[in-house]
């Protein structure tokens, strides 16, 4: 004889139960698709950081930067664009 308050109980039970596991699975890909749109953003911000032309403020700013620091280079020798590129935090701006 089966009771039929078990089997009401019973499937209640597995249907929490299925929704608690997809809840979770949902939980897991909503935050694998966050980390993978930050890291897409991470990968875009260095394809956005060419620069193209060099204004002349920031042209006068690197001079003044370069002649009163002793890193032993000249906009001569390396260009505008090699020292942006290996001075990304752009000390000559502080």
């Amino acid at each position: 004889m089966k009771n039929p308050l078990t089997v009401t109980i019973e499937s209640k039970m597995a249907a929490i139960m299925v929704l608690l596991f997809s809840i979770f699975l949902i939980g897991l890909l909503m935050i694998a698709i966050k980390n993978f749109n930050t890291e897409t953003e991470i990968l875009g911000a260095q394809d956005q950081n060419i620069l193209k032309t060099v204004s002349p403020q920031e042209r006068s700013l690197i001079n003044e930067w370069l002649s009163g620091s002793d890193t032993g280079l000249s906009v001569e020798d390396v260009g505008y664009r090699y020292i942006i590129k290996n001075f990304p935090d752009k000390p000559w701006a502080k």
